[in-house]
């Protein structure tokens, strides 16, 4: 009886214990990830963005617990114009989770739906803006698509149907002169601008800006020069207003240049607008030397969708570096560094069917070397030629202007093995008969000509090839110094093609080794 009474207590204990540690296991994370939101929040509130951001990572072990946690993540990573794949892998991470309490499903597809608009993939962006509950914000996003597509008589019909809906929200007319500035007008623009217009002095009470946005489509010149000047004379930032500062004789050029010369970061566009305002030679002349030393970066905004794909640096007028980021998704497809203001070393990623690679120049655009994963190709000097751009002046013509910029080809050119092996006079690639071998293959035309194997400096094969096919290889197989076998080929195993005649080592016909120096064959094998 007390055997079974000291069994049964041992068991209640560990029952006691297994219980205590399940429910250990189960405690709530959710208190702990709401700390790390609002700890981040106040950081974001007082525009501390870096500092949010490392207090969500720090709390990103928590994310099972709070898709607000995850929600924020991709905000701030947003913000900070991280890789919209890290954006959209945290966002993914909120809607699995799917535990919400400051926020929800639907502020997420927002911010997701905004990620993909940065990469331009406009029709996943609508089918996601679809779904959702209509609102003001929704509604938004679905007229920025439009415009950045430039379907013009939808985007006028859907800010019509908006401006009526929401006609406080001055996020629509923004819009609307934006995208408009530069367009002809269609049948249904003209009562909407007399609309927007008639709206200005109640909106601008909430957007400052609406009225320089809206100078375009005024008529009266001394108005329009009257809502810059008092813009001005508030203060506000006049940088992206240059060439319209100049354009209504609101700035004198010299002070435009002046004002345009000292920010870190000028788009391509802008530096445009305000060279073809210029009108005497003497602006001219002092804007060629106020770039001339020029440091800092200069973006291209090519589809102007607000997202720079190329970004330039320059130190003392001299090119630093260039970047090209093609689907926008804040990683670079092309970037080149530069040294004395000439294009050196460019780092390729893969891009519509071309290699991963790096490329090295002699003389831009002539390279002289290429190198993708752990080949080696080594082209006939001034043969192979690789131009992601053409360096130009400025604006202007050099030497007028001598600051140059790196204009995008249309079509960029695709680096593939068989171009690179066309073009090749010696392919350098990691050996297959050692371990840690090198081999050395020789062309012409871009034919193989001759193959070198070496190991620490030793010769271990040398393949003959004859008009591009290969014919016999000498082989040292035990690394001895002597070349004791032979390789034959069988001929006709291989097309003229540059790129399968490399793969050369699974074709050989006949091998025969003379183990012991003494001119006999011990071994031959023929291979059917």
């Amino acid at each position: 009886m007390r055997g079974r009474s000291l069994l049964s207590g041992i068991m209640i204990v560990l029952f006691c214990i297994s219980s205590g540690l399940s429910l250990f296991a189960q405690v709530d994370e959710t208190p702990l990830a709401q700390q790390y939101v609002e700890g981040a929040l106040k950081a974001i509130y007082d525009g501390r963005w870096q500092d949010a951001e490392a207090l969500l990572e720090q709390g990103s072990d928590f994310a099972s617990a709070s898709s607000d946690l995850s929600y924020l993540i991709a905000l701030v990573r947003f913000q900070l114009v991280r890789p919209v794949g890290s954006v959209l892998e945290a966002l993914r991470q909120a809607q699995m989770t799917d535990r919400w309490q400051r926020y929800n499903a639907q502020s997420a597809s927002l911010l997701e739906a905004q990620a993909l608009m940065v990469m331009r993939q406009f029709e996943q962006a609508k089918q996601i803006l679809q779904g959702l509950f209509p609102s003001a914000d929704v509604l938004y996003f679905q007229c920025k698509i439009l415009a950045l597509q430039n379907i013009q008589g939808q985007f006028t019909r859907l800010i019509s149907q908006a401006v009526n809906t929401y006609p406080l929200d001055p996020r629509f007319p923004a819009l609307y002169f934006g995208y408009m500035k530069n367009k002809v007008p269609g049948t249904q623009d003209q009562p909407l601008v007399s609309l927007l217009l008639s709206r200005l002095p109640a909106l601008q009470k909430t957007d400052p800006n609406l009225p320089v946005l809206a100078i375009p489509f005024i008529q009266d010149l001394s108005e329009r020069r009257r809502i810059f000047e008092s813009y001005r004379a508030l203060g506000n930032d006049i940088f992206p207003l240059l060439a319209m500062g100049l354009e209504l004789g609101a700035l004198d050029e010299t002070s435009a240049i002046n004002e345009l010369v000292i920010h870190q970061t000028i788009p391509i566009e802008l530096i445009r607008q305000v060279w073809a305002q210029l009108r005497t030679d003497g602006s001219h002349t002092y804007f060629a030397k106020k770039f001339a030393a020029f440091s800092g970066r200069i973006t291209e905004d090519s589809d102007g969708d607000g997202v720079s794909e190329v970004v330039v640096e320059y130190q003392n007028g001299l090119i630093q570096t260039y970047r090209y980021d093609a689907n926008q998704d804040k990683i670079d497809e092309i970037l080149v560094i530069f040294e004395q203001g000439l294009p050196k070393v460019g780092t390729i990623a893969p891009y519509e069917g071309s290699l991963e690679a790096q490329v090295f120049w002699d003389v831009y655009p002539l390279v002289e070397q290429c190198i993708t994963g752990a080949v080696t190709y080594i082209p006939v000097p001034a043969r192979f030629s690789y131009a992601p751009f053409k360096l130009t002046a400025l604006v202007g013509t050099y030497p007028e202007v001598p600051l140059l910029f790196p204009e995008r080809e249309t079509l960029l050119p695709r680096l593939t093995e068989r171009t690179l092996v066309s073009f090749a006079a010696k392919v350098i690639r990691p050996g297959k008969l050692a371990k840690g071998s090198i081999e050395t293959i020789e062309l012409k035309n871009g034919l193989p000509l001759r193959s070198v194997e070496t190991l620490q400096g030793r010769t271990i094969s040398i393949l003959e090839f004859s008009l591009g096919q290969p014919s016999v290889q000498h082989v040292d197989m035990d690394l001895d110094g002597r070349m004791e076998t032979v390789r034959r080929f069988r001929i006709g195993t291989v097309r003229l093609d540059p790129v399968e005649a490399l793969e050369y080592q699974q074709w050989y016909d006949s091998i025969e080794s003379d183990w012991d120096g003494d001119g006999i064959f011990e071994y031959r094998e023929i291979i059917r």
